[in-house]
């Protein structure tokens, strides 16, 4: 018995006739195809703004640490400075010098001492922009140091001179301003000594606990002692008058040293003094024989004030 093809066939011999297509090679159909899904989509609505309108104004969480740099370098390299330190006297041994190797706002340092005859070198170094300065603790520094472009091969020499500072410095100033012939001023006066330090920079340090006199002043009357000893700042306050106009010479000497003179103004010459006269006029007149007179027979004149 031949069977045919059947279809679409029952579900319940779906199997087995799907089995007998193949065996019997049915001339039905030989593939089966699906139709494809229709496209979908899907739409999410968002509410509202997930991020901050203003993100600037977001605070963030520092996060902990230090922003680090790399430290510039002065070496090795293949240039060299050298040179001579002089004193007021001569050469100086035993000077500082500092090299200071200039890479934006940072700075690489190297140091060395001269020798006997003043003499120093600096070797193996880059190239770039430099600063030089020389000094020697206590009294002995650059008043400004030399500054420079450096080749990268180049061999540069120099010589430095060294001021001395020595002290002390004395500095005045008066109040007020403008002094006046007999009238009191207070008078200040500082002494100072200048030190150069570890560092090659110079500090006026007050002089504590010294004796200042004011002398070379004939025209000039001191109110409250002199001499007079310093403060902790170094200073002392001294009253006093000029007693000519114009110019009048002041000094002041701290300890047994010399006098220094004092830049003082000019004093002023006193205000005149006008005497002024003043006439009060009675607006009333006098007349005889007064309202009140009680006889004409007597011997005196009554008075009485009309106004």
């Amino acid at each position: 018995m031949t069977v045919g093809c059947l279809w679409p066939p029952r579900p319940a011999v779906v199997s087995v006739v799907l089995l007998a297509l193949a065996l019997t090679g049915c001339g039905g159909v030989e593939t089966l195809s699906y139709p494809t899904p229709p496209a979908t989509s899907r739409t999410t609505v968002v509410s509202g703004p997930t991020l901050p309108a203003n993100l600037p104004s977001v605070i963030e969480v520092q996060v902990p640490g230090s922003t680090t740099t790399t430290a510039p370098a002065i070496g090795p390299g293949k240039a060299t400075l050298n040179g001579t330190v002089l004193g007021p006297s001569g050469p100086i041994a035993g000077a500082t010098v500092e090299a200071d190797r200039l890479v934006g706002d940072q700075v690489a340092t190297t140091e060395t001492t001269t020798a006997a005859d003043g003499s120093w070198t600096i070797g193996s170094i880059l190239g770039g922009r430099y600063r030089v300065r020389a000094w020697q603790s206590p009294s002995l520094a650059v008043t400004s140091p030399q500054i420079f472009f450096l080749g990268s091969t180049q061999s540069e020499s120099m010589t430095i001179q060294l001021t001395s500072f020595t002290g002390p410095n004395i500095a005045s100033v008066i109040s007020p301003t403008a002094p006046v012939v007999g009238q009191m001023d207070n008078l200040v006066v500082q002494a100072t000594n200048p030190t150069v330090g570890s560092d090659g920079v110079v500090r006026n340090l007050p002089e504590v606990g010294v004796s200042i006199t004011l002398t070379n002043g004939p025209q000039w009357e001191v109110y409250n002692g002199n001499p007079q000893a310093t403060g902790a700042n170094g200073e002392v306050l001294f009253q006093v008058s000029c007693q000519t106009s114009g110019a009048n010479p002041l000094s002041a000497a701290v300890g047994s040293g010399a006098p220094v003179s004092l830049q003082l103004p000019d004093c002023g010459s006193a205000p005149t003094t006008t005497t002024t006269s003043t006439s009060t006029t009675n607006p009333c007149t006098t007349l005889p024989g007064g309202p009140n007179e009680l006889s004409t027979t007597t011997s005196s004149t009554l008075f009485y004030e009309v106004c």
